[in-house]
């Protein structure tokens, strides 16, 4: 539908196609009203002639008449109508006759059917309102059947007077065919410069709205180019006219241009920002792996200076090996951080389930009061690392509540979303601390490597989800986690 709705039309092709349709109103109007005054004033002009005729003949019928020449009247009559040099008449006369003021016909240009001596006989209604009109008539007048119509007249109309008597009427009847014709012929004319008028004005409006809406069309490409966030191929409008339209064009390059330097800077500062974090976690991990490597090399020294002291080897082998682990621990977790995984093995949510056992297990014999609330489908397959990302906020919330604590989990499906919470009632966390729980190496705890939360983060936020914390001093903190069920695919 959008297809073939004018709404979706460029505006260069509304602005041609409006163009367009003006000049044909404008023409077809012009054309109308020239053909119009052209037929009336052709028209007219048929009449006056038809009254000239019959007053030519009308100058010469009293006298005939009163002699009772009948074939002076009818030589009258038929010279008219012949055309002959020296008479008036050139158009088609369809009927002439002379009537005297009974009605009677004096002499007619068709005598076989309209014989003379007898009275005038219309042939129908309309005949019979222009036969009474005639009689009637003590002035010239012009009667006509108007309309457009090459089947109309014009007549003229003379009355016949001697003496001031009325002795009857003349009556001419000329044929508008010719004036039809010439109307036809002009019509075609008007119709034809018309249509070059349109041609003329479709290219003009072409080639004029182009010009008009092509900066307009930069514009929009820019704009559109600000949408995708691709800045770094603009190229600014040329502005070469002063119009709205030109200040238009230099304002939009103003902005572009601001946008495109606010786009570099961004980037900058992104860059800037990934380099403060890979300094971040290279200070770390440099840190981290520096304290136990420290540890280690003693170890390892003074081993060398006692090979044989089997009493060393027995207590150094195990802090080097304690040593060892939390190394491979550190660099693991940081591998899991910094990989981006977008797919991921599914597993079942009872396996979800079996993570209860796992962490009651952690506590030590600490008297821990453990819920655990799973509403969602058994069915439902969760991607495998949400397994690693409950198990790391359990073990947190475990290690962190003291003997007689509580632990509550929950996981529920949110219409298109899996929920999950993590509660405890431990100590909470302080709210100066509460934007650094994230960060990689940040940790409370003594033993801790500070990799724990940081790859919590890193795994939701591959996963296409959302992780929030509250927390208050005193009363205990809770984790909730929202993950898009669209990134859960079979396996």
């Amino acid at each position: 539908m959008s297809l073939f709705s004018s709404k979706t039309w460029p505006l260069a092709i509304k602005l041609s196609l409006t163009i367009t349709g003006v000049v044909a109103a404008v023409s077809f109007m012009i054309g109308t009203v020239m053909v119009v005054q052209n037929w009336k004033r052709s028209h007219e002009d048929l009449g006056e002639k038809a009254l000239l005729l019959s007053e030519s003949i009308a100058i010469t019928t009293p006298k005939a008449m009163l002699r009772k020449d009948i074939w002076s009247l009818y030589q009258s009559l038929k010279n008219m109508a012949s055309g002959r040099p020296g008479t008036r008449g050139s158009d088609e006369v369809l009927t002439a006759m002379i009537l005297d003021a009974d009605g009677r016909v004096q002499t007619h240009l068709h005598p076989a059917s309209n014989p003379m001596g007898l009275p005038f006989l219309p042939s129908n209604t309309i005949e019979q309102e222009f036969f009474q009109q005639a009689m009637n008539a003590r002035t010239p007048i012009v009667l006509s059947s108007g309309g457009f119509s090459k089947t109309g007249f014009q007549e003229g109309v003379v009355p016949i007077f001697s003496d001031q008597k009325y002795m009857g009427v003349v009556r001419v009847r000329l044929s508008v065919a010719q004036l039809y014709k010439k109307a036809i012929d002009t019509a075609v004319t008007v119709l034809a410069l018309t249509i070059c008028f349109v041609v003329f004005g479709s290219a003009m409006g072409t080639i004029v709205s182009r010009r008009m809406v092509k900066p307009l069309t930069a514009i929009t490409q820019g704009l559109e180019a600000v949408g995708r966030g691709e800045m770094t191929d603009f190229a600014p409008v040329p502005v070469k006219r002063g119009d709205e339209i030109g200040r238009l064009s230099v304002t939009f390059n103003l902005i572009m241009a601001e946008l495109a330097e606010k786009k570099m800077l961004e980037e900058e500062i992104a860059m800037s920002e990934k380099l403060v974090a890979l300094g971040r976690i290279t200070a770390g991990v440099a840190h981290e792996v520096n304290n136990p490597l420290a540890g280690l090399l003693n170890c390892v020294d003074t081993l060398r200076k006692h090979p044989n002291d089997n009493q060393l080897i027995d207590r150094y082998l195990p802090v080097i090996d304690q040593g060892l682990h939390r190394i491979k621990e550190i660099v693991h977790n940081l591998l899991v951080g910094l990989k981006n995984e977008e797919n991921y093995e599914t597993i079942r949510i009872e396996n979800i389930d079996k993570l209860r056992d796992l962490i009651a297990a952690e506590t030590g014999g600490m008297d821990i009061d453990l819920i655990w609330k799973n509403d969602t489908d058994k069915d439902l397959r969760v991607p495998g690392k949400l397994e690693q990302v409950i198990y790391n906020l359990l073990k947190n919330a475990v290690e962190i509540i003291p003997d007689g604590g509580r632990v509550i989990f929950r996981m529920s499906r949110n219409g298109t979303h899996l929920s999950i919470e993590v509660s405890d009632n431990g100590p909470g966390i302080p709210s100066q601390i509460r934007n650094q729980l994230f960060d990689p190496f940040f940790t409370t705890k003594p033993n801790g490597t500070g990799l724990g939360l940081w790859v919590v983060y890193r795994i939701v936020h591959n996963m296409q989800g959302i992780i929030e914390v509250e927390s208050e001093e005193g009363i205990g903190t809770t984790f909730h986690i929202l993950v898009p069920i669209s990134t859960m695919k079979d396996a």
